[in-house]
C-alpha cells in the first residue's frame, strides 16, 4: 500500500505454499521469527478475525472461512469486507487514514484474503491500467451539492498535473462509483475490471485532500510507506499502532512494487502521517529519519500531489513529455521551440477542459508545419472530446492558417507529431471557453462558468436546450449558490418553457437554496445565468434529460392500477383498499392497519376469495380508556391443524408483539369470542409460501362495563353488563357476569 505499483505475484505464491501452518498458530510463527511475508499477512487476518469473534475462533475454521467463505467477496460490489468494522480507514479524530479495497484478478483464494495488506491489485498489469487515462465515474445520490464540488475539484487536481482524464459514466463496463460505505475513506486500487467499484467517502472523508488521495488509490497508486525501502527512510512504531491495523503498516517486498525509478518520497499525498492510527493522538506510528540537516521531513499531507506523485502518475500511463492539460477559462500553447522551429520526432498532446456546458473556440494565429498528402508526417490534428478516439474535427499541416474550431461539449483534445526532417516553424494557438449555447442531445450538464470554483463576475451565460420531438426537457440541479438578494437582482438563474427569452417564466432563481425540478412543457427549454461585478459564489449544477411521460404508454408503464408520473421516472399506485405487490407493478388487497372506531370488520387479504402466500397483516385496535375490545370471528378457514405452524391468527391484549397472548389459531374451527384485557388489541394474520385458503371474516366492537342496579339483587350486589354502541346492539348479545 504504497505509491508504488504491484509487481510479480506468481513468486509470492509459491513461497506460501511452502509454510507449514498444520500445528502451530499464527501467533506461534510470528513470535519464532519462522513465517513467510505471506504468512504475517495471513496472520495479520487471523487477528482481526479472531478480535471480531473472539478468541475461541480457531485456526482450522479460520482456514476454511479463507479458501471458500471469503472467495465470493470480490465477486460483489462494493466488496462486503469494506464495511468490515476491523479495517476502518478514518481515525476517530477525522484525520485521513484509508485501507484499501481488493480487486480480482490474482489467484483463487491468496487474493481474498481479509487483510487490505494482502490484496494484490497488480496495478503494473496492464489490465489493472485504466485505458487511455480515462476514468469513468458516478457520484451516488446520497452525497450535498458541496461534497459533489470537492469531489470534482479533486479530480480537476489529478487531471491539471497528470494525463488522466476522470468523465461522467455513460455506458462503459468499468467505473468508479463515489459511496458512503462503513470503511470511511477506502478504494480500490487501479482499474478493477467488470463492473462499477466503490471509492468510499465516508464521515469526515469529505475534505479536497483525502479525495485527491483516494483517487491516488484509484489510478494505481499505493501507500508510500509499504514500499520495500522504507526502512531506510521511515520507522514504524509498532506498540502505538491501534490493534487490529497493524496489516495497514506491513512492508512490500521488491518483487510485488514498482517505483517506475523515483526515489521515496516523504511529501507523497499518499503517505501517512506520523499518528495514523495511533493509540493516543501523541504517538508516533510511522517516524522519519532525520536528514543530514538533523531535520526530521514533514510526512502525511493532504494539500496537493507531490512532484513525485505527479512524476510517477505520467510515467505510470506514458504521458507525453510535452503538452498539459488546460482548465483556464481562456489560454494559448504552441508547438515545442515555436518560432524558432520544433523538433524531430516530437510528440505533444494538450487536453483543453472547461466548465461543463460550456464549449470551445480554438484559433490557430500561425500554422508552419512539414505539408505532406493528408498531413502524414507532420501534423497537429484536433478531436472533439476528452482523448484520442473522440470525432476528429480536423487534422493540419502546412502554412496555411485553419478555421476556427468550435466544441460541441466542454473537452478539445489537441495533438502534435513530427516525423520529418523538413521541419516549420511550429504553430500557435489560443482558446477560449465560451458559455451558453444550443445544446441538441438527450442527456447531459451545464454549470456555471468556472464551477466547482467561484464563479467569473460579469458573465452572462444563455442555453437553448434541444431534446428529440415528443419529449419534454427535465432540469435537476445537484449544487446552487447565487448571490442572494430578496428580487434576485444581482446575480440569478432564470428558466423559461421554450426556445426564446420571450417564452413563458418558469423561475428566477438565487440564494442558497436548490430550485425545484423543473419540467418543459414541449422540447425546448431556455436557461439564462447573469452574474454582476462583484460578490461571486459557487454557482450551480444542473442536469437535463430527455423526459418521457411513462403512464402515457398503452401498458402505463406496467402499473396494474394507477400509474404516476414523475420526473425522470414514474411510480405504480393502487386504488384505495389496495397495495402495491413486492414487485411494485401490482395491486393486492391491502391489509392491516391502526384502528381507532368503536366497531368495525376486518378480513384476511383477498376475502372471500383465497388469501395470497406470504403475506403479513397487523391491525392495532385502540379503544378509549377504561373500554375493552371484543374479536367475534363470523368465518374462518385458514391452513393449518393444532399446531399452527404454516398460517395462521394471533391475537393478543396490547398493541406490541410480545403482548399477552389470548390465542393462536388456525385449521377451519371457528374461535371463540375473544375479549381483550385493555382497550388495546393486536392481531396478527400471517401465511407461508405455499397453501392459500378463504382466510376470515371478524367483528370487533367496544365497550365498557358498567354496574345495573337490579331490585331482586341484594343490596350492595350489581349486575355487569357491557356498554356497548348503538349499532353493535343489534347483534351483539350484552355480556353479564355476577360480582
Amino acid at each position: 500500500m504504497s505509491r508504488w505499483i504491484t509487481g510479480p505475484w506468481k513468486a509470492r505464491r509459491a513461497r506460501s505454499r511452502s509454510s507449514s501452518c498444520n500445528t502451530t498458530t499464527p501467533a506461534k510463527l510470528l513470535s519464532s521469527g519462522e513465517i513467510s511475508p505471506w504468512m504475517k499477512m495471513i496472520s495479520s487476518y487471523f487477528t482481526l478475525t479472531r478480535l471480531k469473534t473472539g478468541p475461541s475462533h480457531p485456526w482450522k475454521e479460520w482456514d476454511t472461512t479463507l479458501a471458500s467463505g471469503l472467495e465470493e467477496t470480490s465477486a460483489r460490489w462494493p466488496n462486503d469486507t469494506a464495511s468490515n468494522s476491523s479495517i476502518q480507514a478514518l481515525r476517530k479524530d477525522g484525520k485521513d487514514s484509508t485501507t484499501l479495497l481488493p480487486g480480482p484478478g490474482t489467484s483463487n483464494t491468496t487474493a481474498k484474503t481479509f487483510s487490505a495488506r494482502v490484496r494484490r491489485a497488480t496495478t503494473s498489469r496492464t489490465e489493472r491500467i485504466w485505458p487511455g487515462g480515462v476514468i469513468p465515474y458516478v457520484i451516488g445520490g446520497n452525497f450535498t451539492g458541496t461534497q459533489r464540488a470537492i469531489f470534482k475539484q479533486a479530480m480537476r487536481h489529478w487531471e491539471k498535473h497528470t494525463c488522466v482524464t476522470f468523465i461522467e459514466r455513460t455506458d462503459e463496463e468499468s467505473f468508479i462509483v463515489f459511496s458512503y460505505r462503513t470503511c470511511g475513506c477506502c478504494s480500490y486500487v487501479g482499474r478493477r475490471g467488470g463492473g462499477p467499484q466503490a471509492i468510499s467517502i465516508g464521515k469526515n472523508c469529505d475534505k479536497f485532500g483525502i479525495v485527491a488521495h483516494e483517487l491516488g488509490h484509484v489510478v494505481g497508486f499505493w501507500h508510500e510507506h509499504t514500499r520495500p525501502d522504507r526502512d531506510q527512510h521511515v520507522t514504524i512504531i509498532r506498540e502505538n499502532i491501534q490493534p487490529g491495523q497493524e496489516y495497514n503498516f506491513l512492508k512490500m517486498e521488491a518483487g510485488e512494487v514498482s517505483s517506475l525509478g523515483e526515489t521515496y518520497d516523504f511529501d507523497s499525498i499518499m503517505h501517512y502521517a506520523r499518528n495514523t492510527f495511533s493509540r493516543g493522538v501523541f504517538l508516533d506510528t510511522i517516524l522519519p529519519r532525520r536528514d543530514d540537516n538533523g531535520v526530521r521531513p514533514t510526512i502525511g499531507q493532504r494539500v496537493r500531489l507531490s512532484q513525485g506523485d505527479i512524476a510517477q502518475a505520467r510515467k505510470l500511463y506514458k504521458c507525453p513529455a510535452c503538452g498539459e492539460t488546460l482548465q483556464d477559462t481562456s489560454g494559448n500553447f504552441s508547438a515545442p521551440g515555436f518560432p524558432n522551429g520544433y523538433p524531430s520526432y516530437s510528440h505533444c498532446v494538450w487536453r483543453i477542459s472547461v466548465t461543463p456546458g460550456e464549449k470551445i473556440i480554438l484559433n490557430f494565429t500561425s500554422m508552419d508545419l512539414f505539408k505532406s498528402r493528408l498531413c502524414w508526417y507532420d501534423y497537429v490534428e484536433i478531436r472533439d472530446g476528452y482523448w484520442r478516439k473522440a470525432p476528429l474535427l480536423g487534422r493540419f499541416c502546412g502554412d496555411k492558417v485553419p478555421e476556427p474550431l468550435v466544441s460541441s461539449d466542454s473537452r478539445l483534445w489537441v495533438e502534435f507529431r513530427s516525423s520529418s526532417s523538413i521541419l516549420g516553424k511550429g504553430f500557435f494557438a489560443v482558446y477560449e471557453a465560451m458559455c451558453g449555447g444550443d445544446i441538441t442531445k438527450d442527456a447531459g450538464q451545464i454549470q456555471s462558468p468556472n464551477y466547482p470554483d467561484d464563479y467569473r463576475p460579469s458573465k452572462e451565460c444563455v442555453w437553448r436546450i434541444t431534446v428529440a420531438d415528443g419529449f419534454h426537457v427535465g432540469l435537476t440541479f445537484q449544487s446552487f449558490e447565487i448571490e442572494r438578494h430578496d428580487s434576485c437582482a444581482y446575480d440569478y438563474l432564470e428558466i423559461r418553457d421554450g426556445p426564446t427569452e420571450e417564452s413563458a417564466l418558469i423561475g428566477h432563481f438565487c440564494g442558497y437554496e436548490k430550485p425545484e425540478a423543473v419540467k418543459s412543457s414541449a422540447n425546448r427549454l431556455w436557461v439564462k445565468f447573469v452574474s454582476d461585478g462583484s460578490i461571486n459564489k459557487a454557482g450551480f449544477a444542473a442536469s437535463f434529460f430527455k423526459e418521457v411521460d411513462e403512464c402515457s404508454w398503452p401498458d402505463h408503464g406496467g402499473c396494474e392500477q394507477r400509474c404516476v408520473n414523475t420526473l425522470g421516472s414514474y411510480t405504480c399506485a393502487c386504488d384505495p383498499g389496495y397495495e402495491l405487490a413486492a414487485n411494485k407493478k401490482t395491486c393486492e388487497v391491502a391489509c392491516g392497519g391502526f384502528i381507532t372506531k368503536l366497531n368495525g370488520t376486518i378480513t384476511s387479504p383477498g376475502w372471500p376469495k383465497e388469501y395470497p402466500t406470504n403475506k403479513n397483516c397487523v391491525w392495532q385496535v385502540v379503544a378509549p380508556m377504561q373500554y375493552r375490545i371484543s374479536l367475534q370471528f363470523e368465518a374462518f378457514e385458514l391452513e393449518g391443524n393444532d399446531v399452527c405452524k404454516y398460517d395462521f391468527v394471533e391475537v393478543r391484549s396490547g398493541l406490541s408483539p410480545d403482548a399477552k397472548l389470548h390465542g393462536k389459531f388456525c385449521g377451519s374451527e371457528t374461535p371463540e369470542v375473544i375479549t381483550s384485557q385493555s382497550n388495546n388489541m393486536r392481531v396478527e394474520f400471517k401465511s407461508d409460501n405455499t397453501v392459500s385458503k378463504r382466510g376470515f371474516r371478524a367483528h370487533f366492537f367496544s365497550g365498557r362495563r358498567v354496574c345495573q342496579r337490579q331490585w331482586r339483587l341484594p343490596a350492595g350486589v350489581c349486575q355487569h353488563i357491557w356498554e356497548l354502541p348503538v349499532p353493535m346492539q343489534e347483534w351483539v348479545p350484552a355480556a353479564r357476569e355476577r360480582t
